[in-house]
C-alpha cells in the first residue's frame, strides 16, 4: 500500500523564517505592539533564541559556579508575520502550533486574543478556525515571556545551571490546516504479549456531510518493509454523535483491536531490535478520502515483575545515565534528530541502554531518535521543588493545575513513542515518607496511559515506603541508609547494594550513581563556540596560575581521569553483583559544566571523549551481560592463595549454552598461570555464581598483576570478558642496616629489629654525629633537638601527625563527589595521586603513576601536607588538590634543612593493624631502604622557619 498525497485535506503551512521582532521593553505600551511604528520592530529567524541572535544585553555579573551567557533577556518579547493563506475547497479547521517555546506565550490572530499557553513540555496549540480568514492575509502576533511564571525554577529545563532562562521559539510554529471531518483523536496502545495494537478514535463529522458508507481503513507497515493486508470498517457501525459528547458532530471514542500476527511474526521492538511499525489511518467516503493520520509505533511490553523490569517478558537491566537538559551551544534542548541519534549512538557504544530526563521532557526529534536507536527513557514533570517534601501540606492550588496539565499532555504527546517506558513525577521532592498529592498523580497516570511504569518522585523518601505510590523506585545506592557515600566503592570486589534493594519488593533503580570527579580541562574552552561561555573556568585557571601549577595540568587530567574511571568500574560493577537490583541512573556520561563543574563525564559536555577510557573497555562493566570476579582483598603475600567467586549478571536476550569460563594470571605482560572450567547454559536476568576459582599470588618479588577472564558459548562465542587488578608483595624483612636507626616510634619496633628505642627527648643530636653510629633517626614530632640535629647534618624521617601539621588536608581515596563548590563539607575534597614514573622513594613498590587499589588503605582518610609556603619543593608522592582550592598537596616530600636531609610523610606507619597489610609494611621497607641508602639526596632547601610553618614544633620536658 502507498500513502495518496492527501495535501488537499490536511496540510501544515511551515512559518519557520523571518518573522519582525522586538523585546517589549523597546515598547512605549507593553499591552500591544504599536502596528503602525515600524521604527521597534527588528527581524528574528524562527526557530532560534533571542541571545543567539544578538538580542539581549552582554551580562555584567559573571558567575564562578557555572556559565554565563554571551547575552541574557529576561522579559516579554513580540513576534508578528503575515501569513497569506490559499482558498480551502472544504470546510476547514486551523491550529497554530508553536514549539519550543519557554515560558507563556499569548497569541492574536488579525487583532483578536487567541489566548495564552504555558506548557514546558509539549507543543503549545491554539484553534485559530473562528479569527482566521481563508483565501487572504492574516496577521500574527505572538508575546511570549521567559520569566518565572510560577516558582519552579529548579527545573533543568530552565535552571541557571543548565538550560538557562532561554527565550524564544526554538522549535518552530507551523499553521494545521484540518479537515472539518476528520480523525480528531488517535491513540495506539500495542499489546505486545498478544500481538494486538489498540487503536482508539475518535471520528469528528455530521451525517449531514458524510454518507453511510463511511470507512476508516488501517494500513499497516510491517518493520520489515511489507504491507499487512488492508483492515476497514464503516463509520455507520460507530456511535451516532450527539450533543453530549466532547466534540460538537463526534461520533465517540471508539476502540479497534487489529491482530498484526495472521499475515506475519511480531517484530518486537527492544533496546537491542529498535523495529518499528508505520500506520495510515484513513478517512473515506465515496471514494474521497476525507482525511489520513500516519504514525509509527513499536510493539513492546515493560513492566515490573517483582524486583525485575521486564522488556518483553525478558528481564532487562538499565544501563543508564542521566540527561540534565544541558546543551552548551545553544543553552535551550534543540531541534535537531541527528544531534540526538549520535549522541544515543555514542552513548551505547560505551553500553548503555537507558537515559533519565532530569526535570523535563525532550523535544520531538529526541524521541523519534530514541525510537530509531533503541534507548529506553525516563521523562519527567518540570520541576525540582520543594512543595511536596512535608506530606501534611499541599502544594499551591497553581501548581498542582500546571504540574497536572503538564503530566496529561507529555503522556498523550509521547504514547506512540516505544522508548518511553518510565515517568517520574519530578526530582528529589518529597520527604521520607512521600506526598498524597503526588500518589494521586500516579493513580491519574496510570489510568491514563497503563503501558509505563511511574514514580512518585526520583531520589528522595525512603525505603521500606510508607505513604509513596510507585510502581519502581529510584534510590541512591550512594548514600541510602546504611549505606555511606564513602564507602561507595572500596577494593572488596564481593559487595553489593542489597542492604536497599532489599527494602523493597519493587525494583530499585540507583539514583545518581557514582558521581566521582578528575581534574578540570582548561583546553576545551575553544569549543564554547555558541552562546554559552564557560565563566566558571576564568577563576579556575587563575588559582591554578598563580599556585604555579599549570605546567602539571596535564598530568593531573591524566593522573585523575585513570582514578575516575578506576573508582567507577568498581562503584557500577557493585551494583551489577546486587541479585534484585533493577538498574542505574549514572551522573553522568558526559560532565556537568553548570552546577559548579562537575566533572564525572566519561566525556565532555560536547558528547566527545575525554581519552580516559575507550568504548569498549567501559562496555565490560556496562553491558547487558557482565562477567563480575569478586574477592574480599586486592592485595596479598607473593605466593598466597588468592580465592576468586567468578559470577555473572546475565540481562541479555537469551541464554548461554553450554557456558565455559577462560582466565589468565598475567605479570608484566607475561602469562605465568591459566585455565578454564565449564558451567552448563546459564538463564537470563539475574546474576549467576559461576563458581571458584583458586590461584597464587607471583611467588617472587612485589608484583602487579591483573587476572583477564571470558566467558564463552560452547568453548568458541565469546559473550563477555573482564580485568581485575591484584598486586603481592614478599613479606617483610628488617633491614640489614637497622641498627644504624635512632627510632622514636614505639609502634615500630616490631618493624626495626636492630632499631635503637627512645624516646625523643633522649635524643642528643652532638653525641649522635660525633659517634657517627646512627644514619637515619625517625620521629613523630618535631623536638628543637631534632631540628638542631637536623640542621647540622643529621638525616631525619618525620611521620608526622595530622594535629602537628599546621594546613593538614583530609583526603580519602575516592575522587571528589560531584563538585567542592556544592559539597565543600565532604570529607576528602581530593582527586587522586600524581605519581612520577620512577620514584627512588618508593624502591620496588608497584605503581602505574595513578591511584590504585592497593593504595586504598595507605590513603583513604590519610591527610596531606600542603606544600603551598615551601617554594620549589616538589612532593615525593602527590595528592592532586580539587582544582577550585589548587593547593600543592604531598603524602610524603623531601628536602634539606640546613647541612642535613629530611623526609616528611603522612602515611599511617603508625597504625599497628595497617602494618599488617602486606603492601603497608612492604612500602614502609623500601622507604626505609631508600633513607639508608646513597639516593637519598634531596635537591631542594628549605629553612628552619619554612619548615616549622608547616610542622608544629613540640617542647620537651627536661628534667632539671
Amino acid at each position: 500500500m502507498k500513502p495518496s498525497d492527501i495535501q488537499a485535506v490536511r496540510h501544515t503551512f511551515d512559518l519557520k523564517g523571518t518573522w519582525k521582532f522586538c523585546l517589549e521593553t523597546d515598547l512605549a505600551n507593553g499591552a500591544r505592539p504599536p502596528i503602525s511604528d515600524e521604527s521597534i520592530w527588528g527581524t528574528i529567524q524562527v526557530p532560534g533564541s533571542w541571545e543567539e541572535q544578538g538580542y539581549g544585553n552582554e551580562p555584567d555579573y559573571l558567575r564562578m559556579d557555572t556559565w554565563t551567557k554571551i547575552r541574557e533577556y529576561e522579559g516579554a518579547a513580540w513576534y508578528s508575520t503575515i501569513v497569506d493563506l490559499p482558498v480551502s475547497e472544504t470546510d476547514c479547521e486551523y491550529v497554530l502550533r508553536v514549539e519550543g517555546v519557554r515560558w507563556t506565550t499569548d497569541l492574536w490572530v488579525n487583532g483578536h486574543h487567541a489566548g495564552q499557553r504555558d506548557s514546558l513540555l509539549v507543543a503549545q496549540e491554539w484553534d485559530i478556525t473562528s479569527l482566521i480568514h481563508s483565501g487572504g492575509q492574516n496577521r500574527l502576533e505572538l508575546r511570549v515571556d521567559n520569566t518565572m511564571k510560577l516558582p519552579l525554577a529548579g527545573s533543568h529545563i530552565h535552571s541557571i545551571h543548565t538550560a538557562t532562562a532561554w527565550g524564544g521559539i526554538t522549535g518552530g510554529a507551523y499553521l494545521d490546516r484540518l479537515p472539518s471531518s476528520r480523525i480528531k483523536q488517535l491513540y495506539i496502545q500495542p499489546d505486545a504479549e498478544n500481538g494486538i495494537v489498540t487503536i482508539r478514535y475518535d471520528v469528528s463529522a455530521s451525517e449531514s456531510t458524510i454518507s453511510s458508507t463511511c470507512q476508516l481503513h488501517v494500513d499497516i507497515r510491517h518493520p520489515d518493509g511489507s504491507w499487512l493486508p488492508r483492515q476497514s470498517r464503516t463509520l455507520a457501525s460507530m456511535s451516532l454523535p450527539n450533543e453530549d459528547q466532547q466534540f460538537k458532530g463526534s461520533y465517540g471514542t471508539e476502540q479497534w483491536d487489529l491482530d498484526l500476527g495472521q499475515e506475519k511474526d511480531i517484530a518486537l521492538w527492544s533496546d537491542k531490535s529498535p523495529r518499528l511499525y508505520q500506520v495510515v489511518v484513513s478517512l473515506q467516503d465515496e471514494g474521497r478520502e476525507l482525511d489520513q493520520v500516519e504514525r509509527t509505533f513499536g510493539m513492546r511490553s515493560f513492566r515490573a515483575n517483582g524486583k525485575k523490569l521486564e522488556l518483553n517478558s525478558v528481564p532487562v537491566f538499565l544501563r543508564g545515565y542521566v540527561d540534565c537538559c544541558i546543551f552548551p551551544l545553544t543553552g535551550y534542548p534543540v531541534w535537531d534528530k541527528q544531534h540526538y541519534v549520535q549522541q544515543f549512538r555514542t552513548a551505547k557504544s560505551y553500553g548503555f541502554n537507558h537515559v533519565r530526563l532530569h526535570g523535563w521532557s525532550a523535544p520531538r526529534p529526541f524521541w523519534e531518535a530514541a525510537d530509531e536507536e533503541g534507548m529506553l527513557i525516563q521523562a519527567e514533570l518540570p520541576h525540582w521543588s520543594r512543595w511536596f517534601e512535608n506530606r501534611d501540606a499541599k502544594a499551591p492550588a497553581e501548581i498542582m493545575l500546571f504540574l497536572t496539565r503538564e503530566l496529561k499532555g507529555v503522556l498523550h504527546s509521547l504514547h506512540t513513542h516505544p522508548s518511553f517506558v518510565m515517568f517520574s513525577l519530578g526530582n528529589e521532592l518529597i520527604g521520607p515518607n512521600g506526598h498524597p498529592e503526588l500518589n494521586d498523580l500516579v493513580e491519574l497516570a496510570r489510568s491514563l496511559d497503563p503501558t509505563r511504569l511511574y514514580t512518585d518522585n526520583t531520589g528522595f523518601g525512603q525505603l521500606p515506603a510508607q505513604g509513596r505510590n510507585a510502581d519502581f523506585y529510584i534510590q541512591s545506592l550512594n548514600w541510602h541508609p546504611p549505606l555511606e557515600s564513602e564507602l561507595s566503592a572500596v577494593p572488596d570486589t564481593t559487595l553489593d547494594y542489597h542492604d536497599v534493594t532489599r527494602l523493597t519488593n519493587n525494583p530499585v533503580v540507583g539514583h545518581e550513581h557514582a558521581q566521582f570527579t578528575m581534574y578540570v580541562r582548561p583546553q576545551e574552552r575553544e569549543k564554547y563556540t555558541g552562546v554559552l561561555r564557560p565563566s566558571w573556568l576564568e577563576s579556575i585557571e587563575e588559582s591554578i596560575a598563580r599556585r604555579g601549577l599549570a605546567d602539571d595540568v596535564e598530568d593531573f587530567q591524566h593522573a585523575s581521569g585513570i582514578h575516575l574511571m578506576r573508582s567507577l568500574k568498581e562503584a557500577m560493577e557493585r551494583v551489577r553483583r546486587t541479585p534484585d537490583a533493577a538498574g542505574i541512573q549514572l551522573l553522568d556520561i558526559r560532565d556537568f559544566p553548570g552546577q559548579g563543574h562537575a566533572t564525572t563525564g566519561v566525556l565532555d559536555v560536547f558528547w566527545e571523549s575525554k581519552g580516559i577510557v575507550e568504548p569498549a573497555a567501559f562496555k565490560q562493566f556496562n553491558e547487558s551481560i557482565v562477567l563480575l570476579l569478586g574477592s574480599r582483598q586486592r592485595t596479598y603475600y607473593a605466593g598466597e592463595p588468592v580465592h576468586i567467586e567468578a559470577s555473572i549478571s546475565h540481562y541479555g536476550e537469551k541464554p548461554i549454552a553450554d557456558a565455559s569460563i577462560h582466565w589468565k594470571l598475567i605479570r608484566n605482560n607475561i602469562i605465568e598461570d591459566e585455565g578454564e572450567w565449564t558451567h552448563g547454559d546459564i538463564g537470563c536476568g539475574s546474576v549467576v555464581s559461576l563458581g571458584r576459582l583458586t590461584i597464587h599470588a607471583p611467588k617472587h618479588g612485589a608484583a602487579a598483576f591483573v587476572i583477564e577472564a571470558e566467558i564463552r558459548s560452547g568453548h568458541s562465542e565469546l559473550v563477555a570478558d573482564n580485568v581485575w587488578h591484584g598486586w603481592s608483595f614478599p613479606h617483610y624483612y628488617p633491614h640489614d642496616r637497622s641498627h644504624r636507626i635512632w627510632n622514636c616510634m614505639g609502634e615500630l619496633q616490631p618493624f626495626l629489629l636492630d632499631g635503637h628505642h627512645r624516646q625523643v627527648d633522649h635524643l642528643d643530636g652532638k653525641d649522635l654525629i660525633s659517634q657517627g653510629q646512627m644514619d637515619l633517626v625517625i620521629i613523630s614530632s618535631l623536638t628543637p633537638n631534632v631540628l638542631d640535629y637536623l640542621m647540622n647534618g643529621g638525616s631525619v624521617w618525620l611521620q608526622v601527625k595530622p594535629d602537628e601539621l599546621y594546613e593538614a588536608v583530609d583526603t580519602k581515596y575516592l575522587p571528589v563527589f560531584w563538585n567542592y563548590l556544592m559539597f565543600a563539607t565532604q570529607s576528602g575534597a581530593t582527586m587522586g595521586m600524581n605519581l612520577q614514573e620512577k620514584i627512588p622513594l618508593l624502591g620496588r613498590f608497584p605503581h602505574d603513576q595513578a591511584s590504585d587499589w592497593h593504595w586504598y588503605h595507605l590513603v583513604n582518610g590519610t591527610p596531606a601536607i600542603c606544600l603551598d609556603s615551601l617554594h620549589g619543593v616538589r612532593p615525593s608522592i602527590e595528592v592532586i588538590d580539587h582544582f577550585h582550592r589548587a593547593k600543592r598537596l604531598a603524602y610524603a616530600f623531601e628536602a634539606r634543612v640546613g647541612r642535613g636531609k629530611l623526609l616528611v610523610s603522612s602515611l599511617p606507619f603508625a597504625n599497628v593493624s595497617m602494618m599488617k597489610r602486606p603492601e603497608a609494611a612492604f612500602l614502609f621497607q623500601e622507604m626505609v631502604a631508600y633513607l639508608l641508602g646513597d639516593q637519598f639526596d634531596p635537591v631542594e632547601t628549605i629553612s628552619a622557619a619554612e619548615l616549622l610553618g608547616i610542622v608544629k614544633l613540640q617542647t620537651i620536658q627536661f628534667t632539671l
